[in-house]
């Protein structure tokens, strides 16, 4: 499967003031097996070292001194690493918080030698109080599931993706091609962006085969639980996860999780963390949106959810192709925050926003808050091919925006400063945005 971050890994190959690179994600996002195709794409050798399956690996990291690691693993591998032709990746890295920390002497004493670590629960590894991480030496890039463009690709749709790219707002895509990738979209609704549910289903083309693979997934999810969390967190964790895909869309409320637990608030707002650490979930902040960067106006105890993939979700709510109202609701909401982190900059931390007013008689809500060209735009993500968008309107009076945009499944268009973007055409949002000002201008 073609994964967008591989341009990203080339470019960082290339560098030069380059530093080794953590890739990090969830659990089966496709991590191992985007860096070992581009390890063997890119370099005469790719050399593997899990620190999870290969424990005697570890010890090869008592001795921070890469030379000392790397003829170690040479001898265990019975391989020769040579810098600028050999990749060194290290997988599971968090089993070895030396492994970790040799990172920073990579950079400093062997730069010439490309390094890649990565490990499904590197975050927490990261967050110990006891570890000291390599500040300044390392660089990260973050891998999400299969954005909608990736699983075109990955189905062959190869065409279909890229005629995407050139639809514009005075060539819009025909009847006939826009209710084909509407149909191909709710394809995506149902499969996800799970790596093994993909290739499931593409190699099936059974939607129970997928949900199989999601069934997999999520209990490989809830087994990982003990590996971060005390007994008594345990359950709290395992309430979220599980209550967390019934909760996109609305603003949480940790009494309504559990409403029996004696300090919801508290032990709520742990478990919602320890989740957002393992990649399994995504907050969606409030922003008063007064002005750059967003993040100043933001309102840390007013948030949403965003789950990890839509596919999950789907398998929760027990949603299937017979559902007529497929493209809407909840899971149009969180298609489109899944769209926007996968588009998002690899190398940065992504935060997604939303916007509330809350006066009496006159409450208004959008479900996104975009920045884009030094301007605060609102998103809505509307129910269907209609909607009143009485919310949006009222943001871009408030706030002085240049036009709204509605995400639905109507077609793309622009007349009385509404953007109307539809669901397949996520990953074209800012192109379209600049197109918008142009034509407003």
């Amino acid at each position: 499967m073609q994964r967008s971050l591989k341009k990203i890994l080339s470019e960082w190959k290339n560098h030069p003031l380059r530093r080794p690179l953590i890739v990090r994600g969830a659990r089966q996002v496709g991590k191992t097996f985007l860096i070992e195709a581009f390890g063997k794409e890119e370099f005469e050798n790719i050399i593997t070292v899990n620190l999870e399956f290969s424990p005697n690996f570890q010890k090869c990291f008592e001795d921070l001194n890469p030379k000392s690691i790397i003829n170690q693993i040479e001898l265990i591998s019975q391989e020769k690493i040579t810098p600028g032709k050999t990749l060194l990746f290290i997988d599971e890295i968090q089993q070895c918080p030396n492994a970790l920390t040799s990172l920073r002497y990579f950079k400093e004493k062997l730069p010439e030698l490309h390094v890649i670590a990565a490990g499904s629960l590197l975050e927490f590894a990261i967050q110990d109080e006891d570890f000291s991480f390599p500040v300044g030496r390392v660089q990260f890039a973050r891998l999400y599931p299969l954005s909608f463009l990736e699983y075109l690709e990955a189905g062959e749709n190869t065409h279909l993706k890229e005629q995407l790219s050139s639809y514009t707002l005075k060539n819009t895509p025909p009847p006939a091609i826009h209710e084909h990738l509407l149909t191909k979209l709710q394809e995506y609704f149902i499969v996800g962006g799970m790596p093994a549910s993909v290739q499931a289903f593409i190699q099936t083309n059974s939607y129970l085969e997928a949900k199989y693979i999601q069934q997999s997934l999520w209990d490989a999810f809830e087994s990982d639980f003990r590996k971060y969390a005390t007994k008594t967190q345990h359950r709290y964790l395992k309430k979220v996860f599980e209550e967390g895909p019934k909760l996109i869309g609305s603003q949480v409320k940790y009494s309504k999780i559990d409403p029996e637990l004696p300090n919801p608030s508290r032990d709520m707002k742990n478990a919602i963390e320890l989740l957002h650490l393992a990649g399994l979930l995504h907050p969606i902040h409030a922003t008063s949106a007064g002005g750059l960067p967003l993040v100043k106006g933001l309102k840390q105890s007013i948030f949403k959810l965003l789950f990890l993939d839509i596919g999950l979700v789907e398998k929760v709510l027990n949603v299937g192709p017979q559902n007529a109202d497929l493209l809407t609701g909840a899971l149009a909401e969180q298609f489109v925050g899944q769209e926007l982190l996968a588009y998002s900059d690899p190398l940065q931390n992504a935060t997604l926003f939303f916007w509330m007013r809350e006066k009496q008689a006159s409450s208004a809500e959008v479900d996104y808050v975009l920045a884009s060209k030094e301007l605060i735009l609102p998103v809505e993500v509307k129910a269907g091919k209609t909607g009143k968008l009485k919310s949006l309107r009222v943001f871009t009076e408030e706030k002085s925006s240049p036009f709204g945009i509605r995400i639905s499944q109507d077609i793309l268009g622009f007349e009385k400063g509404i953007l109307s973007v539809p669901l397949y055409m996520v990953s074209q949002i800012h192109r379209l945005i600049d197109e918008a000002l142009q034509i407003g201008s």
